[in-house]
């Protein structure tokens, strides 16, 4: 199978996938080779793979946010003949976990937007006008960050413990 993440910043493509288990809101998926054509919405949540290399099981995975799932036997060129199995995640942010995720790197970026955050929050205070669209996107951003990270945080320590 192939396996491909995109986001605006970051990509990964990997062949020889064996497994992808994606959590969705509904529950969990997992995908082998030859599975039926699905599409599913992943929201701030983890994508695992496992892939064949040299006859040893790697796994990887990633925390997302606000995802779209797919998979296609139709392969890339979406011909019959060269019908492979492929999974496609299309995700706004995503945070792969290793085994060297720092658990510290991660607080603090978390900790810094967090304090971005507030100082908005703050910024504002009792100026609250909610038909200010500049003021209201840049705090949903910052919003959207935090909880990005603060998934990723609870997911990488639970993954560590």
């Amino acid at each position: 199978m192939l396996f491909l993440l995109a986001t605006p910043e970051y990509n990964k493509a990997q062949a020889n996938t064996t497994k992808v288990r994606v959590h969705l809101r509904n529950g969990i998926a997992e995908v082998f080779d030859k599975h039926q054509d699905l599409m599913g919405k992943v929201e701030n949540n983890l994508v695992e793979i496992e892939t064949n290399f040299e006859n040893k099981i790697e796994k990887s995975s990633f925390v997302l946010q606000d995802a779209v799932f797919i998979v296609s036997n139709k392969g890339l060129d979406g011909t019959a003949e060269n019908a492979e199995t492929c999974i496609y995640i299309y995700a706004k942010r995503a945070k792969e976990i290793t085994k060297t995720t720092s658990i510290d790197e991660l607080s603090q970026q978390y900790e810094k937007t967090k304090g971005l955050l507030d100082k908005e929050v703050e910024k504002i205070g009792e100026k609250f006008d909610p038909t200010n669209k500049v003021l209201n996107s840049k705090i949903l951003l910052l919003q959207e960050d935090v909880e990005f990270l603060r998934k990723a945080l609870v997911i990488v320590k639970e993954i560590k413990n």
